[in-house]
Order: structure tokens, then sequence, then C-alpha cells
């Protein structure tokens, strides 16, 4: 279980002048986005219905992410989420924003090989980019294209999926391996990541759009 929330940007990123020179670029993609659940890389191919909650299965190529990662000492604790954390912030604070990001108003919290028992867990604050030609403090991962699993967390989906008022993303992790399975999926073993993804150009206009996904497939 994480020992610090994950909610990327609540108090988090800030791009200084950039943000304020994007924001109404930002604000006009976002409201595209919420319209049609799009995403500039992702292909929907089907919409399944759990307890009156939407679920999307996407198609999204190999994606570039471009922050910060940290990976635990051994394999069964965790690394150091809030120094992870801080380090991504400083940089982007000091930097401005990573180059060619893919979404300019959305950042992600990446758990990597959580479910993996040989394997020390990490996290990683990162941006989606089409370029490798970053500044040299960033780290990079490769995410693996394929099938994702996704789900909007908002407070209908965490009361009728978790009854609660509100949760973090990750929270539904569990929720989303259960639907996956029931729908003739289930989460790829191969590939090792599970995302939340957060529009963090909404901070100021709670509550900011955000979702969880995990990596899947068919078992048809």
């Amino acid at each position: 279980m994480r020992t610090i929330c994950l909610l990327l940007c609540g108090v988090m990123i800030c791009f200084g002048a950039a943000c304020a020179q994007k924001a109404v670029t930002i604000e006009k993609e976002n409201a595209i986005m919420a319209k049609t659940h799009n995403h500039p890389l992702e292909k929907l191919i089907q919409v399944i219905t759990y307890k009156g909650v939407e679920f999307e299965v996407v198609e999204r190529p190999d994606v570039l992410w471009v922050g910060c990662v940290d990976y635990a000492k051994n394999n069964t604790d965790e690394s150091d989420i809030d120094a992870t954390l801080k380090r991504f912030q400083g940089l982007v604070n000091t930097n401005g924003a990573p180059n060619d990001l893919v979404n300019p108003g959305w950042s992600t919290a990446l758990s990597i090989n959580y479910k993996c028992k040989d394997k020390p867990c990490g996290i990683m604050f990162a941006n989606e980019t089409y370029s490798n030609k970053q500044d040299e403090r960033y780290d990079l991962f490769t995410q693996p294209g394929g099938l994702w699993l996704r789900v909007r967390n908002d407070k209908t989906a965490a009361a009728a999926l978790l009854g609660k008022e509100q949760v973090h993303a990750y929270k539904y992790f569990g929720i989303l391996q259960a639907v996956a399975k029931e729908n003739g999926y289930i989460q790829n073993p191969d590939v090792h990541v599970e995302v939340e993804y957060h529009c963090h150009a909404e901070y100021n206009n709670p509550p900011h759009m955000n979702y969880a996904y995990i990596p899947i497939v068919s078992v048809k």
C-alpha cells in the first residue's frame, strides 16, 4: 500500500510562466477530452458498464514518459515516494515543463512492478512526451503499447464501486482487474505498469479529472 497520497499535482506541479502562456490552449484541449473521453494517442475499442459506471478499453502505442523515477532498495518495501515527487517538482519548477509533451495539462504517477515478487517496485512522476531529447536530469521510461482498461475517478465511481465519497485513483486497480476478468480480459502479465493519470490544469477548479489504468490482454 502506498505510504503517501499519489494525487499528482494537488501538492505539486506548477509550470510557471509556461503554464500561464498555454492556459487557454490547455483549457480547450481538456474541454474536448472531457466531452469525448479522447486522448491523442488512444483508440477507443470498447465501453463496458459495471455497476452503472463506464469503463473503457483503449489501445495505446508505446508511450515515452519523462519525469523522475525511483525504485525500492529491496523486493518488499516501497521506494521513497515523497523524495521522488519533490525531485520532479524541483526540476519542473526550475526548468519548466519537459519538451514536446503529448498532453501538456496532464501528469501521471506510474506504479511499476507492484505486482512482481521478484523485482523492486517503483514510482514515477512524469509527463508523456514525443521526444527523448530532454534535460539529462530527467528520467525516461517507455510504457509498452497494447490494450488498457481505464475508469474515470469521480464521485459516481467512488460511491458505486468502493462505497466512498472520494478516493485516490490507485484504489481502482483491483476493481479494474475484476472488471477485466468478467469481460473476457485479464491484466497483462507481461506489462508491470499501472497508471494514475491526472489533469493538473484543473487543480484550481476541483474536482479535477483523473483516471486509473491497467494493461490488459484478451482471453476470449
